[in-house]
């Protein structure tokens, strides 16, 4: 179990265009303009502990939600506001004038979050597609916490208090594009190993009396997510405008046959990255060795090494790449 942290009360919160609740209007008319998101600790291993509650890591964009003056303002991570991307979530203007949620948007399918069908949602710009993949491709607003009740922030009172208050305004809702993050106190070990039974992402723990602090990454909220480890072979690479080594072009088995999986550069000392490119400069060749639609220098599959990655996508590349070491 993690040490638990003396965070402090409200009047150290760190808003973006608002520093704390106080500078909110007297008359409570209106939300802030921008809150930054709570942000999680990572964790290697599953934990049990009655201090928390274990909910599931949704595999998504994770957005705030304003509803104020009879509309609904999506504000993405970069501080965009992207509610013209989903005019299927238009249904939470149905909450309360004042509320502000913080969650995930997800397209749910087959029962789990897909990130690609979602990746397509967030890259459409046209009226006529948006349009068109928010009828194939519908969105949920998964909610896991609420800032704001009618104007008045609440963002001292405990995580699980929020939550109760968050579960009131879904459950008003009646929206099936509006659901709430449930999960289960204690029992984190178990509650991980059910989600990666069913190949989810990783799960969350948030300590259930602690209070929710804009921008900061605590172990209030921790992230434990699923890792694989991928035996590859380093095929390539690409170099910086000083010809330092950059990325590694890397290849695995798929079926029976080497393929281009991605490129990798997270987890690469610089000393390392010196000794890997002096010795793969002696390795070169003149083409990629893999079908690759990569721009860089090749090199003979001599080197080998183990890749950690979040999963693999459909078309067998590694996503979110980590170096674990040479083979």
């Amino acid at each position: 179990m993690t040490k638990g942290l003396n965070l402090g009360n409200s009047a150290m919160l760190g808003f973006s265009d608002v520093s704390n609740p106080q500078h909110v209007p007297a008359d409570f008319g209106r939300l802030p303009d921008y809150i930054e998101p709570m942000l999680a600790q990572p964790s290697v291993e599953p934990f049990d502990s009655a201090d928390y509650l274990f909910e599931i890591k949704w595999d998504g964009t994770r957005a705030m939600v304003y509803i104020e003056n009879g509309g609904v303002r999506l504000m993405n991570r970069r501080k965009r506001n992207i509610s013209d991307r989903y005019p299927d979530l238009q249904c939470l203007s149905a909450a309360p004038a004042g509320t502000l949620l913080d969650g995930e948007i997800v397209v749910i399918r087959n029962g789990k979050s897909d990130f690609q069908a979602l990746q397509k949602r967030e890259q459409s710009r046209t009226e006529f597609r948006i349009r068109n993949l928010a009828k194939v491709l519908p969105a949920t607003f998964i909610v896991f916490d609420q800032l704001f009740d009618r104007f008045h922030p609440i963002l001292d009172r405990s995580c699980i208090d929020r939550r109760e208050i968050a579960r009131q305004t879904v459950a008003a809702l009646k929206s099936p594009n509006v659901i709430m993050s449930e999960g289960v106190v204690g029992e984190g070990v178990s509650y991980f190993q059910r989600a990666m039974d069913q190949d989810l992402e990783g799960i969350m723990a948030k300590r259930i009396e602690s209070g929710y602090y804009p921008g900061r990454r605590t172990d209030a909220w921790i992230k434990i997510k699923r890792q694989q480890e991928v035996p590859c072979v380093i095929v390539g690479y690409l170099t910086g405008d000083r010809g330092e080594l950059r990325s590694l072009v890397i290849a695995s088995q798929i079926d029976g046959q080497l393929c281009h999986v991605g490129q990798v550069g997270s987890g690469l000392t610089q000393a390392l990255s010196e000794q890997l490119l002096a010795r793969l400069k002696m390795i070169g060749c003149e083409k990629p060795v893999v079908q690759c639609s990569v721009r860089g220098h090749w090199v003979e599959p001599q080197v080998y090494c183990l890749v950690r990655c979040m999963e693999k996508t459909r078309d067998g590349h590694l996503r979110a790449p980590v170096w674990v070491k040479l083979l």
